[in-house]
């Protein structure tokens, strides 16, 4: 465990010095900007329009940070060879577990930074509510699935960075869009059809149904059993994604 550490506080040492780690956290600054002039075009809905888009961009920015940082690190220690260094004096599980662990520490550390320049903005314009904050915690259910399915991927295409980032991209949105269209093709007369998305629809990740941003926007929150619910599901998925890619970067050549 000892060495897990030491690999996650490498990663997250790494990760936070990183240009792209500052340039979102000034591209989430602009995205307050932009909610905070959305809301003064929007007379009656402001609060409203600063919280959704708020949690928006807080969602969208904390996407590109790990999706981006985690792929660019894991190919350019590939390509520089420090993947072969780190191989030598850790165990391969070593290493995976601890590259995941450093990233979903930076991006808890980018949503309770996030999190606090939002919260002071709502305060700052009298919308603030305690709700917003709880809706932290399920988009870090979010990306911690993303973050855990883009280096399953890096393991898997462990030679085409393009590729991974697509992948990884197409994978966030199919997961957001997978419950509402699984919906309109269930009532579909061809049974094959709903039979073979039904299935697809049980393998993506099931990310629409932990978002409860269009209920904190207006000071509501689901009930309890949701949170159990949905921190299981996001534990079991997490784990499920885990041990698939430690069989792919076992058996991978590096």
């Amino acid at each position: 465990m000892r060495k897990i550490i030491a690999i996650a506080f490498l990663n997250f040492k790494q990760g936070i010095r990183e240009k792209l780690f500052w340039g979102v956290i000034f591209f989430f600054i602009f995205l307050l900007g932009l909610c905070v002039l959305l809301g003064k075009l929007s007379p009656g809905e402001t609060e409203m329009v600063l919280r959704n888009a708020g949690l928006s961009g807080i969602e969208l920015s904390g996407l590109i940070l790990v999706v981006f940082s985690l792929v660019f690190s894991f190919y350019r220690e590939k390509e520089s060879r420090i993947l072969e260094v780190y191989l030598s004096n850790f165990s391969r599980m070593h290493y995976i577990s601890g590259k995941l662990m450093g990233y979903l520490a930076i991006c808890m550390f980018y949503l309770i930074l996030a999190g606090l320049g939002y919260a002071l903005i709502l305060y700052l314009h009298n919308a603030f509510i305690w709700q917003v904050i709880v809706g932290l915690y399920t988009l870090f259910l979010k990306l911690s699935i993303v973050i855990c399915l883009s280096l399953t991927l890096c393991c898997l295409f462990s030679n085409s960075p393009v590729i991974t980032l697509l992948c990884s991209l197409f994978l966030y949105l199919s997961g957001e869009v997978a419950y509402s269209a699984f919906k309109i093709i269930a009532g579909s007369a061809n049974k094959l059809q709903v039979i073979l998305f039904e299935c697809l629809y049980r393998i993506l990740p099931n990310l629409e149904r932990l978002d409860i941003k269009s209920l904190v926007i207006y000071g509501e929150l689901p009930a309890f059993s949701f949170f159990i619910l949905s921190s299981l599901y996001g534990l079991g998925y997490f784990l499920f994604i885990w041990l698939i890619m430690q069989f792919i970067f076992l058996r991978k050549e590096y």
